[in-house]
């Protein structure tokens, strides 16, 4: 801006250290006037430097494929963003105006007709992609972040307005007071329905005493009232033999709780249950890597392979348990379900012993969320793609990221969507490509936080690998065609140094999905220029 002051001044042979108004708008309008923008309405204009409201209907048809446009929608969008008012006054629309409008939400690249529920929400529950968080609670990373109910508050009512969270993870933090825990419910009840009506999905780890638990229970009835989703509203029992899931149009305004729950045979007021599940041993950040053991260099390289976890047996109180709509299972279910599709083949999960009480459930319940590990997950989907794909047709599956991202970074979500899984829970307070593919996926469906998930992954009769390196049966394939065109007042990454004026920027496209899909391409770069970068490239 320096610069571009001084050599106004310097082209009226004045050079001083004050700027007058004149001088100032003249920069002003120079540093804010795209090219790109300003030849594209000419071009419209037919020399006039302005559009009226046939103009940029005509704009809209040919440029934005926008085949329902209407004179009296051009107008309201003359007198919405022109600046000026005689521009106003005469329905024309000048170079700012047509600037602030291009650059406006309405001109994003998501279809209008996304921008609201567009899908058919009465299909199964299992057969949708559902946005899910992890660690709500947390502000920051899991070393060095703090605890805040904002973290909560953020991942159910984020400021995007297309981003809502619809699963929420309260972990151990409710144990510490009676009074945090009632603040915490009341505020999961105030913000949970405010994006979205669809159910919202309370994930519980109920590590608490007996005592706590009943008192628990009591405040989440309390609370959440009508809200609260039991089994006993359910259409079919937890263990009897269910066809499918409802679909979230029949749990619009609900709250389903998912837990450990006590099987229907257990009597008393509390019985065991196990915690097979959850991130137990696992060998630490070292497992599965290979090393060099100090001192042993003869036995070459090794590979550390993670003990056995070992489950723990926690008590449940009767009154927390029937509170629980959704029972959380782990990969014993997957592989039990495998097992009983293909009985010729004997699976068992690997490095996962046989529990004592833990019967195998040969056909599990599809009231159950089976609950995986980021690197298990990951195993399923590249050594059993069809088998994953075919137990969430009917059963809700969550991978949740690894306890070893200590800095609460986001695995790839493309990995497990591509598996079939419908929740792949999140940090949502680290940003990044995976918070961001994240939230591209959800702005699909109006952010209502479900999305119905591809055809093959919810037809019984179908087949699909998430491995597939070539065409997928039964699916056409499709050309995408995307064009970069500019870049206006590009900020310098973050974390770079003061060296140099200007960057030299570029646009990467990268293309998520199956292996035959997947690709990434680059513009040339435009050296020196942020101000205003021209790339006009397609691919």
């Amino acid at each position: 801006v320096r610069l571009r002051f001084k050599e106004i001044q310097r082209s009226k042979e004045k050079l001083t250290s004050h700027v007058t108004l004149e001088e100032f708008q003249e920069a002003y309008c120079e540093l804010c006037t795209r090219p790109d923008v300003y030849f594209l309405l000419v071009q419209l204009s037919k020399d006039r430097e302005c559009l009226d409201a046939q103009d940029l209907r005509l704009f809209l048809e040919t440029e934005q494929g926008l085949s329902l446009a209407t004179t009296e929608g051009c107008l309201e969008v003359l007198r919405r963003f022109e600046p000026s008012a005689p521009g106003r006054e005469r329905g024309l629309l000048g170079l700012d105006g047509f600037t602030r409008y291009l650059q406006s939400a309405e001109c994003q690249l998501l279809d209008p007709e996304h921008q609201n529920v567009c899908q058919d929400m009465k299909m199964p529950l299992s057969h949708y992609f559902i946005s899910a968080s992890y660690r709500s609670y947390l502000l920051d990373d899991q070393v060095h972040g703090r605890a805040d109910l904002g973290g909560l508050i953020r991942a159910l009512h984020s400021e995007l307005p297309m981003d809502p969270k619809t699963m929420v993870q309260m972990e151990s933090i409710i144990t510490i007071t009676i009074i945090i825990t009632t603040i915490i419910i009341m505020v999961v009840n105030k913000y949970a329905f405010l994006t979205s009506q669809y159910p919202l999905l309370l994930y519980l780890c109920q590590r608490c005493s007996p005592p706590q638990q009943r008192t628990l229970a009591q405040h989440l009835k309390k609370v959440f009232g009508i809200k609260l989703y039991t089994p006993e509203s359910l259409p079919v029992s937890l263990g009897s033999r269910a066809t499918t899931l409802p679909s979230p149009e029949q749990l619009k305004g609900k709250v389903l709780l998912v837990g450990k729950k006590l099987p229907q045979e257990e009597e008393g007021s509390e019985g065991e249950v196990s915690e097979e599940d959850e991130e137990i041993g696992g060998g630490g950040p070292l497992a599965g890597r290979r090393m060099t053991i100090p001192g042993e260099e003869e036995l070459g390289v090794v590979l550390v392979v993670p003990p056995p976890p070992q489950p723990r047996r926690l008590r449940l109180r009767r009154e927390l348990s029937d509170l629980v709509a959704v029972a959380r299972t782990g990969s014993r279910n997957f592989y039990a379900h495998r097992t009983s599709t293909q009985p010729s083949q004997q699976h068992s999960p690997p490095s996962t012993p046989s529990t004592p009480g833990t019967p195998m459930i040969l056909d599990p319940p599809y009231w159950t969320l089976c609950s995986l590990g980021e690197g298990e997950a990951g195993r399923l989907a590249s050594e059993s793609p069809e088998d994953l794909v075919n137990f969430t047709k009917r059963n809700l599956t969550r991978v949740r990221p690894s306890s070893v991202r200590l800095d609460s970074s986001n695995p790839n979500p493309q990995g497990y969507w591509k598996g079939g899984v419908q929740l792949v829970a999140l940090n949502q307070q680290t940003p990044g490509a995976m918070l961001d593919l994240t939230r591209g996926r959800f702005m699909q469906n109006g952010g209502c936080g479900y999305v119905l998930r591809p055809a093959v992954m919810r037809e019984e009769v179908s087949y699909f690998s998430a491995q597939s390196q070539g065409c997928v049966p039964g699916v056409p394939p499709q050309t995408l065609r995307v064009k970069v065109i500019s870049a206006h007042s590009l900020p310098k990454p973050q974390g770079s140094g003061a060296k140099g004026e200007v960057i030299d920027p570029y646009v990467v496209l990268e293309l998520h999905g199956v292996p035959a899909d997947c690709t990434e391409q680059r513009t040339r770069t435009a050296a020196q220029n942020q101000d205003d970068p021209l790339f006009d490239e397609t691919f």
